[in-house]
């Protein structure tokens, strides 16, 4: 498993509050889905190459939310990149995302 991309950032509220709201239409694990409650974690993953990890950590103000992006292929590592386009604007993409979750989980306060 090899990480690409990390992003993260702060949710202004409670820590236990934000796990609560994360989790709670988090479902449970499954095949290709792992919800640890106790750890704060909701990993995510498909059959080629893509594992998607939310955590929550402690915070001075709040939450930090972690989001990582993992290449998880066993064979050809490489296509990823190919079949992305070079990861060209994922970052940003990934980052704008990451502000709206976090948009939206202090808005549930």
């Amino acid at each position: 498993m090899r990480l690409l991309f990390e992003v993260s950032g702060v949710v202004r509220a409670p820590l236990e509050d934000v796990r609560e709201r994360m989790f709670a239409d988090a479902g449970e694990s499954g095949p290709h889905r792992l919800v640890d409650r106790a750890r704060g974690v909701i990993a995510y993953w498909g059959d080629w190459w893509y594992r998607g990890e939310d955590s929550l950590h402690p915070h001075p103000e709040g939450a930090l939310l972690v989001h990582r992006v993992h290449n998880i292929a066993k064979q050809g590592n490489w296509a990823p990149y190919l079949a992305n386009k070079l990861f060209i604007g994922y970052r940003a993409r990934l980052e704008e995302g990451l502000r709206q979750r976090i948009a939206e989980l202090e808005a549930q306060t």
